[in-house]
């Protein structure tokens, strides 16, 4: 959920004193990749930033950041919001889509990619991030400073040094820093601040003593000013400059606090309890009827408030003032605090602020009701924020939650799905323990859903984790104990019901693990509730049907997934089970059947709703145009997509970028595609993704042939068979069609004929096997070939527009070597497409060098 406010560059109603010398660092910082502003509470960061924001010439995204900042997905939500709203032509939705992505890796990739393709100086304040203690936030962070493009500055505002490694960045000469020392007001200030915010001149000699005993600390010249009377001069200043050594909570006191009539103490001090206030909530807290005037006179008055929005509707005290009025709220009236507390946490709940009704709930201890918001909620928490779900459960005693027995579950989820791994074992384990020792205050159905759920948890984890021979036997005990399978049907689903929770495909690790485990896990949870799980299931036990050649049986599984995805109302689902049915259709050259299904998909409603689906059918119909040898699709496709070969890439659009480095390697930019290929082989060699990989290196072995190293592609394509035989892929090779076949006919001859020796162990009876099927009329490739070559003739200038093609030479630029026209070069390109079955120059140049034309 994004809060507005939090987007607002805070405003001032009253004077400032102009710091032109601040204002000129912080310009620097335009230069740089980070300024990073830090000081104690009091010093001016927030009042600094929000000026300069006000006056430079560029756009700028600002965040104000609190606790609740500590939840990823939240945190990086904010920002992508801020960016929007600061560059409306930012793309926001290419970045969160990939929000399902429980790591959070595909989201920064993402970012990063749409930052880059902003086309301004744009500037990005992240203000309190005191507050982000996350590791895995500043490790983002890091990330995202590491790639920020030089046209996008981050600026911090911080109390402290945030936890982020910095060295880099000063390497590279990156960072603009201010400190306590920048911020301190010097002696013209002094006399500027004075003069223009408490109507005092002050001589040379006074405005030397002042700036001694504040020592050009803000906060203590603004309590300075707020102490002067309506007629106050110098002597007086430095009379109430003499206490400036006390404590601070003590200042606030006697010359705050005190001032104030008894209902403005009593409005302040009850109101301090709130994060940010309106004229009603507050009227709900402290049942003042005059609130919305009360608050209206403390902004008047320049007293600690600080406006949130242009509207100056919702308002924040300076944290200084909040911290003290809440130590005295406790002080004298330590029983009220709590009820406070649950009359804020009524009045939000009841306007639609959820959220923030928990946070008052919880501190004011109203367990209870925190609970029972917290279960209404809890479906729409398991999307994207599991952190903060876990952070207010955990907040909730044990003894309370194991009442509620789902709850207790949910927190345990929580906890691992936001990373903190170990308390989540810690807390099963206790729950374990728990339940062999004490058990009387739980009815037998409590405790037996206590037992399934447990089972449950250990099932989840262990598939997560991809150790699915766990995760079987752990599925077995949960349905032993609870048949009907209904425990957290929603787990981690997105809005339109889609699981990118279980979004986990054993064949991507292994054929043979999936043969293993798929059949028992699908016959384990097919009687259950939870139907979406056994869609994905259908899917990854299609696609190792797929992937043995068994196209009738995959393209029953992919009925049952699409069917159960359409009955289901989740068009994810429905959508991914129907392009795998175009392209089991495609595959038997069903071309028109293929084509009427991704047709007909891309009228549905649900592409013209969500832009995830929308985008993923449209790189669908470039792969299948690409197949038919119909550029159009790819070229809509790519102009949609914007995808570029330097972009960051996130592990979940590994396929789309492979798509890319193949069409720029027919676009005859082979060494870009290599380039991009090898980052993509490092991403999937990473994740332990083998079927990515194999299909990776059979693409790398066919550009190196593109490119004439023959000896580097055979090695590559040896690779690739050593790692797929074992596990028996077909599909994976058999797909890429003539232009592979070619290739195994080469490598069929090597080993025959000039006795290659394999670097790796591959069966060449395994090959041969493969071979057979790209052209199975034929019984393999050789013999076709061989007549081919002896067939096939091309003329002398045939010849030499090939040898300029290999060279990378562009139309334009063969006539002129040959010098011929354009016309007859393209004449002779169309003559050699035809005699050589080709479609453009990748598959001609494929073709000469398996036929040794060269």
């Amino acid at each position: 959920m994004i809060i507005a406010t939090k987007l607002h560059i805070p405003r001032q109603r009253s004077a400032l004193v102009t710091r032109p010398r601040l204002i000129h660092r912080l310009n620097e910082g335009l230069n740089r990749a980070l300024t990073l502003v830090t000081a104690p509470a009091g010093y001016g960061k927030t009042t600094l930033l929000s000026e300069w924001a006000t006056i430079v010439d560029t756009p700028v995204a600002w965040v104000s950041l609190d606790q609740g900042e500590n939840d990823r997905m939240r945190f990086w939500a904010h920002t992508i919001a801020a960016l929007k709203q600061a560059y409306p032509e930012f793309d926001e939705q290419a970045v969160l889509r990939h929000a399902a992505d429980a790591t959070g890796d595909s989201l920064l990739a993402a970012l990063v990619n749409g930052v880059n393709r902003i086309s301004q100086t744009t500037v990005l304040v992240w203000d309190d991030f005191h507050h982000v203690q996350e590791p895995a936030i500043l490790n983002d962070v890091v990330y995202l400073l590491e790639r920020l493009p030089p046209h996008i500055h981050l600026y911090i505002a911080s109390q402290n040094i945030p936890s982020i490694s910095l060295s880099r960045i000063r390497v590279g000469d990156g960072l603009n820093r201010l400190g306590v020392s920048d911020l301190r007001f010097i002696l013209e200030e002094t006399f500027s601040f004075f003069s223009l915010c408490g109507g005092v001149e002050l001589s040379g000699d006074e405005g030397v003593a002042v700036q001694k005993r504040t020592e050009g600390w803000a906060a203590a010249m603004r309590l300075a000013v707020l102490s002067l009377s309506e007629h106050a001069d110098p002597a007086s200043l430095l009379r109430i400059m003499t206490g400036m050594e006390r404590d601070v909570s003590d200042y606030f006191f006697e010359e705050v606090l005190s001032r104030q009539p008894d209902y403005m103490q009593q409005f302040l001090l009850q109101t301090s309890i709130l994060e940010r206030m309106t004229g009603e909530l507050c009227m709900a807290v402290t049942e003042m009827s005059e609130s919305v005037s009360y608050l209206q006179q403390l902004e008047q008055e320049s007293l600690f408030l600080v406006p949130l929005d242009e509207h100056r509707e919702w308002y924040r005290y300076h944290h200084l003032f909040q911290q003290f009025l809440k130590a005295q709220l406790k002080i004298q009236e330590p029983q009220q605090w709590k009820g406070l507390h649950a009359a804020a946490g009524t009045w939000l709940e009841e306007n639609g602020y959820s959220h923030e009704a928990i946070e008052q709930y919880l501190a004011g201890e109203s367990y209870a009701d925190a609970l029972s918001l917290l279960e209404l909620l809890a479906p729409e928490l398991m999307i994207q924020e599991w952190a903060t779900l876990c952070t207010w459960l955990s907040a909730i005693p044990e003894s309370q939650l194991f009442a509620r027995p789902m709850m207790l579950l949910t927190k345990l989820a929580s906890q691992y799905l936001s990373g903190q791994t170990q308390a989540a074992t810690d807390g099963y384990w206790r729950v374990v323990r728990w339940l062999e020792r004490d058990t009387a205050n739980l009815n037998s159905d409590q405790e037996m859903r206590l037992q399934a759920g447990l089972a449950f948890l250990a099932a989840i984890r262990t598939f997560l984790d991809r150790d699915f021979d766990y995760a079987v036997q752990f599925s077995k005990e949960y349905i032993e104990r609870h048949p009907q399978g209904d425990f957290l049907i929603g787990f981690g689903s997105d809005q339109d019901g889609y699981h990118p929770v279980w979004d986990i495909y054993v064949t991507d690790d292994s054929l043979a693990l999936a043969k293993q485990v798929l059949t028992p896990l699908l016959s384990i949870w097919s009687e259950t509730q939870n139907k979406d799980f056994v869609a994905h299931l259908c899917i990854d036990v299609g696609k190792l049907q797929y992937e043995r050649n068994q196209l009738d049986e995959a393209e029953r599984y992919m009925r049952q997934a699409r069917d159960i995805g359409k009955s289901h109302d989740n068009p994810s689902l429905a959508t991914i089970a129907t392009l795998w049915l175009a392209r089991i259709a495609a595959v038997q050259d069903e071309w028109e059947s293929a084509n009427a299904i991704v047709h007909e998909l891309s009228k549905q409603k649900a592409m013209r709703s969500n832009s995830r689906l929308a985008e993923k059918v449209t790189w669908f119909q470039a792969m299948l145009g690409r197949m038919q040898g119909d550029e159009r699709p790819v070229k809509r496709w790519l102009r949609i997509s914007g995808l570029r070969s330097k972009d960051e890439i996130p592990l979940s659009m590994v396929a789309e970028y492979d798509l890319l480095a193949l069409w720029l390697a027919e676009q005859e930019k082979t060494e870009e595609a290599m380039i991009l290929t090898e980052r993509l082989l490092f991403i999937v060699s990473q994740a332990g993704r083998q079927s990515e990989r194999i299909r990776l290196l059979v693409h790398k072995s066919r550009f190196l042939s593109v490119q004439g190293k023959v000896e580097q592609s055979m090695d590559v394509l040896e690779e690739a068979l050593a790692l797929a035989q074992p596990e028996g892929y077909i599909r994976t090779f058999v797909d890429e069609g003539a232009p592979l076949g070619r290739l195994f006919d080469q490598y069929i001859n090597l080993r025959q004929n000039q006795h290659r020796r394999p670097g790796k162990k591959v069966p060449l009876s395994y090959v041969k096997r493969l071979l057979r099927l790209f052209y199975p009329l034929e019984g393999g490739i050789s013999e076709s070939l061989s007549n081919e070559n002896s067939n096939l003739v091309l003329t002398v200038k045939e010849r030499d527009v090939l040898r300029l093609m290999e060279k990378g030479l562009s139309n334009k630029e063969i006539g002129l070597q040959l010098n011929v026209t354009l016309a007859t070069v393209k004449t002779h390109i169309n003559n050699i497409y035809s005699k050589l079955q080709a479609k453009n120059r990748l598959q001609a140049l494929e073709r000469v060098r398996s036929l040794e034309l060269f």
